[in-house]
């Protein structure tokens, strides 16, 4: 029997995946909330975004379709760039590729500094699914462990999402749904 405390709120999926985060204070906390919860931070380039825009009249002639591509392009360039490693974190951020434990609601994984229960950490996630949307959001951390493999530093942090974009954590859902088929297909052929 499970007990009320217990039961998840969303599935969980362990996976690499690219991490920033940095320790903030409870009066920065709030200064972001509103920023974060209200501003999603996905990439929207699509195949199509062009399209969507002439047919929404942002784009009406030759000058402003080039310069349309034009910033397209840069957006695609920068988020290349930055997936290469050559756009640096901010000094404050810790940027790290992790193996995590990830649902909807909050997230897992070893780290240094070693933080505290109650501490509030800005966090971002690179979702690696293209167009790789960097998904930033406020966390708590729950719960610190001891490593039990002294081959990882640090200590396992589990951070529960205070604060995130809706459209950002239908992004992480959705990806999560997209490992976990993934991972029974995968178990489904090795069974047959």
């Amino acid at each position: 029997m499970i007990a009320d405390g217990e039961r998840r709120e969303f599935f969980r999926i362990r996976d690499r995946v690219p991490v920033e985060f940095r320790s903030i204070s409870r009066e920065e906390f709030i200064k972001l909330q509103d920023t974060i919860r209200y501003n999603s931070t996905q990439v929207v380039d699509r195949l199509h975004e062009l399209y969507f825009m002439e047919a929404r009249g942002e784009v009406t002639d030759g000058q402003d379709r080039i310069y349309s591509y034009m910033h397209l392009i840069n957006r695609k360039l920068d988020m290349i760039i930055e997936m290469l490693g050559r756009a640096r974190a901010p000094e404050s951020y810790v940027s790290i590729q992790t193996e995590a434990s990830i649902s909807g609601s909050g997230i897992q994984f070893a780290c240094t500094p070693e933080l505290s229960e109650g501490q509030f950490v800005e966090v971002k996630i690179i979702v690696p699914v293209f167009p790789y949307p960097k998904i930033t959001c406020l966390c708590q951390v729950v719960r610190t462990e001891k490593q039990t493999d002294p081959a990882v530093p640090g200590q396992k942090t589990a951070f529960k999402f205070m604060v995130i974009n809706e459209k950002d954590q239908d992004i992480l859902i959705n990806y999560i749904f997209l490992k976990e088929r993934q991972f029974l297909r995968e178990k489904k052929e090795t069974a047959s």
